[in-house]
């Protein structure tokens, strides 16, 4: 289940290596020191 989350992600890159495996996709994005798309809408609504 290398992608188990692929059904659920809401990223609109769906070519990306990482779409669907949240594990990888939020490491790589706290390396980058950004946000992953899921996460922008909720953190848009607590500013």
């Amino acid at each position: 289940m290398a992608n188990c989350n692929e059904q659920n992600c809401t990223c609109p890159k769906v070519e990306c290596e990482r779409h669907g495996k949240c594990c990888q996709c939020v490491n790589f994005h706290r390396e980058k020191d950004n946000l992953v798309f899921c996460f922008r809408a909720i953190a848009s609504k607590s500013k």
